[in-house]
């Protein structure tokens, strides 16, 4: 099979080494496993300063999922993902069960003596019975999960089916064999394998619900069917069907949890500069989006600087380019640590340029911080021999609040205007607005 290799970048901060998966795709474009398909190595970078983190995805998948769980928010994320990756597959699977439950109930009317209705026996009433609550419950579910389109309604929805389904079939199958007559005991090992299906479980849930459908059934057959009727045999091929379909769960989740990694390094790094590990252009922009909308909700101010780092040109020029790389990822490592807060941002915007989105922060403490980062900047002490103004390098930094309903290119550009003024003035310096309206809030 012809096969394409391709070499994903993976990185988290400035100071960490470079983190690489190697995926191979086969013919097909489909995404596979790293266990079958691809591998990882770790590549040292010369950073010379920090420790080293990786992204989150990346190192959940350094650490491992052999037990089936990330960790922290990770995991809600996950059983979020599958709730909604698995809301159609669930919907069909409903669809398919309700028909084949309408089959088995048009063959209840033809083979049970139904001209003698309404004086039907008590175990033809139960079979009827059985039938009715499984349409009426599957039509519900079906019902609630089109409405609400909620991916956590899922799983619940689920568990709801299948316990109604493993129960009503389990009554209906123990009927007709007490009663003598011809019955499809073995549709009782779908049920427990449907507990595995895209259901929007997770492995542990599914598990569990498989083992009370076994339970169920046992329960069942002892509650009606006679001792010589119960059949041992069968009894056995459900707890082998259970054992074989948890085995087959687990390497489904496995392989399931493995494309969430990958799919989530890739996200991350389409919105990650690859050098510092900050967010990129694309990052910038999307967060701020969300940033605005959350201050204007708590009607509080965002500030927006963006700096750039003086006589960069002559920087690369006199010590070149990997030399301007550790430059820039020791400017990129000063800059992030102002960004503490959840809805902080610190991004690189391309070349030299970097932009710090400081959240719920005023006019006077966004000059405080202004003045701060630069000072942070020349504390770090990096030589620049051919600097107008220092032996050091240093950063000129232009300074705004985000005005109601101001798009982010109006931001930015107001905020580029004060850089430039910044860089007339001299350079290693601010400029950040000073005449802020009351009413500055994003």
């Amino acid at each position: 099979m012809f096969e394409r290799h391709y070499t994903v970048p993976v990185s988290d901060l400035p100071s960490r080494p470079a983190f690489l998966i190697e995926i191979q795709l086969s013919s097909h474009n489909r995404w596979l496993p790293p266990a079958m398909a691809g591998r990882k190595r770790i590549m040292n970078s010369s950073s010379q300063f920090g420790g080293s983190r990786i992204g989150r995805y990346a190192r959940q998948l350094d650490v491992g999922i052999g037990c089936l769980r990330f960790q922290g928010e990770m995991e809600r994320e996950y059983a979020l993902q599958i709730g909604r990756d698995q809301r159609r597959p669930a919907m069909v699977s409903a669809v398919f069960s309700l028909a084949f439950v309408i089959l088995f109930g048009v063959s209840d009317l033809v083979r049970l003596p139904v001209e003698r209705f309404p004086d039907l026996t008590p175990d033809m009433w139960g079979i009827l019975t059985s039938r009715l609550v499984t349409i009426l419950v599957l039509l519900g579910c079906l019902y609630i999960c089109h409405r609400q389109r909620a991916a956590p309604r899922v799983a619940p929805l689920s568990v709801v089916a299948m316990l109604t389904l493993a129960v009503c079939g389990a009554v209906s199958v123990c009927l007709y064999k007490r009663n003598h007559l011809g019955h499809a005991e073995f549709a009782q090992l779908l049920f427990v394998m449907g507990a595995f299906s895209p259901l929007g479980l997770r492995f542990r849930h599914s598990i569990v619900l498989a083992a009370g459908v076994v339970a169920i059934a046992f329960a069942i057959r002892y509650w009606l069917l006679p001792v010589e009727l119960q059949g041992q045999q069968f009894n056995a091929m459900l707890l082998l069907m259970l054992i074989f379909s948890g085995v087959g769960g687990y390497l489904r989740e496995r392989a399931h949890r493995e494309q969430f990694l990958l799919r989530g390094i890739l996200k991350e790094q389409a919105s990650l500069d690859p050098l510092t590990g900050l967010a990129n252009r694309r990052g910038f922009d999307e967060q701020l989006e969300m940033i605005r909308q959350q201050a204007r909700r708590e009607n509080v101010p965002v500030g927006l600087l963006l700096l750039d780092v003086d006589f960069f040109k002559r920087y690369n020029d006199r010590y070149g380019h990997q030399a301007g790389d550790l430059a820039l990822q020791r400017v990129a490592s000063c800059l992030e640590a102002f960004a503490r807060r959840p809805l902080d941002m610190a991004a690189r915007m391309g070349g030299e340029e970097f932009a710090l989105v400081l959240y719920d922060c005023g006019a006077a403490s966004l000059k405080d911080r202004a003045d701060q980062l630069c000072a942070d900047v020349r504390r770090l002490r990096i030589d620049h021999a051919t600097s107008d103004i220092s032996a050091f390098v240093t950063v000129s930094v232009g300074g705004v609040l985000l005005l109601p309903q101001e798009t982010a290119w109006s931001a930015l550009d107001r905020a580029d205007q004060l850089l430039y003024e910044a860089k007339r003035q001299g350079r290693d310096r601010t400029s950040v607005e000073r005449l802020l309206p009351a009413a500055a809030v994003a």
